[in-house]
């Protein structure tokens, strides 16, 4: 029984492992093998190098301090003003 190529369709001897004409593996497993480690040469190539492990952890910022307003030490300003006032004349 002779081997046939899946590739090229050449016909091979039994104990060949691959392709006289083209090279390609002859042996399903051996072509399942190579596609594997192919794919993952290809993944290694694309990946780029780890810069930090923890890229979940986010550092959050603080929350906005709010900005006391002049506004409210003026109003209560007044009212001190207008009480002294009403007490002090009446």
């Amino acid at each position: 029984m002779s081997k046939r190529c899946p590739k090229c369709l050449h016909t091979n001897e039994d104990a060949r492992i691959f392709c006289t004409y083209c090279g390609t593996a002859l042996d399903a497993e051996l072509r399942l093998i190579q596609e594997l480690e192919r794919q993952s040469s290809l993944r290694r190539e694309e990946k780029p190098e780890k810069q930090n492990d923890l890229k979940f952890y986010v550092p959050r910022s603080p929350p906005p301090q709010k900005k006391s307003s002049a506004g409210g030490w003026i109003f209560f300003l007044l009212l001190a003003a207008a009480a002294a006032w009403f007490f002090l004349k009446g």
